[in-house]
């Protein structure tokens, strides 16, 4: 690769969504454009406009608390190892400014400007994901948010002790600060079942709850193989680089989920939507992703404890991928 001027990487939260799982799938397409382009540094643009600060389809988030919003998520913006910098603008003359010049530098685009200028941005699909793939037997992979991989290190060696460590979140939407998508939560007491369980197989496995602090049901607190990093006082970008740092993802198929799809690691995701399967570009109830290895397994069918023991055996024996 030679660095040249770079990749850029547009993301405009007036028609792209405040949501982790496409945040990082959009890094993901920003590094496939660097490297179809022959570059080795990325430089992203986050643009709000105050007075339509998203899209019609989250109507909750709005000029009075947008804010807060970016800043529970900005930390998944962290995760290209290509990252040169970072602009988080919110004056829509200053960015077309910067636009109009990366346009005259004739500089790789995504999406592209064309694609900008109509407000359209493939922000879900692995379509352009599994191209690559096919093209050249591998991905760019996303990597721990920028500054966070030695702390990730740290909080192991720290608090994990030699033990093998699972990155686990299962969804409970219903419980977050903003309800979505509540189709796609999962049954805790099934996880909290297999946790138990595992507790009493593997005394040496400990997991790390992800996700919101309220998203937690209290009974994991009681669990003595949990680890729960919010009750710590850490947030999302040390979440993401413990996936990073994990020996094994399991949850439902959420932002954490894609994480570890896209950082390389052994996983079983659960709870996987059926209608999920065209844009992921396999058919309904396919174990592997195009790009996914033996020890990186999805699960189309709702969670229970045998469901679980069984997934968590088939992947604990996998180790990161070169």
């Amino acid at each position: 690769m030679t660095t040249g001027q770079g990749m850029v990487g547009i993301y405009d939260f007036s028609y792209a969504p405040y949501a982790l799982g496409d945040a990082l799938t959009w890094t993901m397409n920003v590094n496939i454009g660097a490297a179809d382009a022959g570059v080795e540094t990325v430089d992203q643009y986050l643009v709000i406009d105050p007075s339509r600060p998203a899209s019609r389809y989250q109507p909750f988030i709005d000029e009075h608390n947008y804010v807060s919003v970016i800043d529970r998520l900005f930390p998944a913006f962290l995760c290209s190892p290509w990252l040169r910098s970072l602009k988080l603008i919110r004056d829509a003359p200053t960015f077309n400014l910067f636009l109009l010049r990366d346009v005259m530098r004739r500089r790789p685009m995504w999406p592209s400007l064309w694609s900008h200028l109509r407000r359209r941005l493939d922000f879900i699909s692995h379509r352009r994901i599994n191209r690559f793939y096919d093209r050249n037997g591998t991905l760019p992979w996303l990597a721990a948010p920028r500054g966070y991989g030695e702390w990730a290190d740290d909080f192991r060696r720290t608090h994990c002790q030699g033990r093998f460590v699972v990155a686990l979140h299962v969804r409970q939407g219903a419980w977050s600060l903003a309800p979505a998508a509540l189709h796609r939560d999962s049954p805790w007491p099934e996880w909290q079942a297999f946790i138990e369980e595992i507790g009493r197989r593997h005394p040496d496995v400990v997991f790390l709850m992800l996700g919101g602090y309220a998203e937690c049901d209290r009974e994991a607190y009681r669990l003595p193989n949990v680890l729960i990093p919010r009750t710590m006082g850490f947030g999302l970008g040390h979440e993401l680089a413990l996936v990073d740092h994990a020996d094994l993802f399991m949850g439902s198929s959420s932002g954490f989920a894609t994480m570890a799809t896209f950082c390389n690691i052994p996983y079983a995701i659960t709870n996987i939507e059926h209608r999920f399967a065209p844009y992921a570009g396999v058919p309904t109830g396919a174990r592997h992703y195009p790009f996914g290895g033996e020890h990186q397994i999805l699960s189309w069918e709702t969670e229970t404890r045998k469901l679980l023991l069984d997934l968590f055996e088939q992947v604990r024996p996998g180790r990161r991928a070169a």
